[in-house]
């Protein structure tokens, strides 16, 4: 069900994104995958996605969505390895991917002025992704549950 929006994790971002997302808005979705958060932020009204996927089997799948969502070319597409992407000067960032790539990636985004969203992460592991994100200078300014998938909204704080 990734993909679709019918995965807990996915629905979770969605549901989030629709009480964020202005016009205007600047979003980076890492580990877009099929695109769905990428093309629902710009559907929202984001003047700019950019979207970074390591797996190049779904570039085909991601520009068919954009296709069918009348969003030719309005997306950034970057086939890399999010964990060595350095830009995070976004208003959102977004990561729907496993906990071993979220606990190497929120390193990187260190002094980022973004809100971020996180989830792929199960709720066994809540105590230790936030005690993770405390310890670097991330406050959590919220965390939501559907089934056994956690979502974080957090934002780092620069004055610890």
């Amino acid at each position: 069900a990734f993909g679709t929006g019918h995965h807990e994790t996915t629905y979770l971002m969605l549901k989030h994104l629709q009480a964020i997302v202005k016009p205007g808005m600047t979003v980076l979705d890492l580990g877009s995958g099929s695109g769905i958060l990428a093309i629902a932020s710009k559907k929202l009204g984001a003047a700019k996605v950019s979207a970074v996927e390591f797996d190049a089997d779904c570039k085909d799948n991601f520009n068919e969505n954009l296709k069918l969502n009348g969003l030719n070319n309005q997306i950034e597409f970057v086939e890399m390895d999010v964990l060595k992407w350095r830009t995070f000067d976004f208003d959102l960032i977004l990561a729907n991917i496993n906990k071993n790539v979220i606990t190497s990636l929120v390193k990187n985004m260190v002094e980022t002025k973004a809100d971020i969203f996180l989830t792929g992460l199960l709720n066994d592991d809540e105590q230790e992704i936030q005690e993770l994100l405390k310890s670097i200078g991330f406050e959590i300014v919220s965390t939501q549950h559907k089934n056994e998938w956690m979502f974080l909204h957090i934002k780092y704080n620069a004055v610890k």
